[in-house]
């Protein structure tokens, strides 16, 4: 299993809408990919938000990061702060109850 943690600057105020938005638009979008297994979407403090999604192969994951790059480019670029600090790892635990 890998996962996949985007972080986001957003902009002050927006954390709310924006999390609407990726419920409404996104989670569906990523929820269909190839190999999903999980998303999370995080308050990370002031003006940032935090995503984690975990996909069954290095690839899979790897293509979430582009797909949620493109959509928000497409849907919510004005509520960020440019596009976010990615990183993709190899999940060594996960439990889930």
């Amino acid at each position: 299993m890998f996962t996949s943690i985007r972080k986001y600057k957003v902009k002050r105020g927006s954390a709310e809408e924006l999390a609407r938005r990726v419920q409404e638009g996104f989670v569906p979008l990523i929820r269909d990919m190839p190999g999903f297994q999980s998303y999370y979407l995080l308050d990370g403090g002031p003006d940032v938000l935090i995503t984690i999604s975990r996909f069954e192969t290095p690839d899979e994951a790897f293509a979430s990061n582009q797909k949620a790059a493109d959509w928000v480019r497409n849907n919510v670029l004005e509520f960020t702060k440019g596009l976010p600090e990615v990183m993709v790892g190899n999940t060594l635990i996960a439990e889930v109850r």
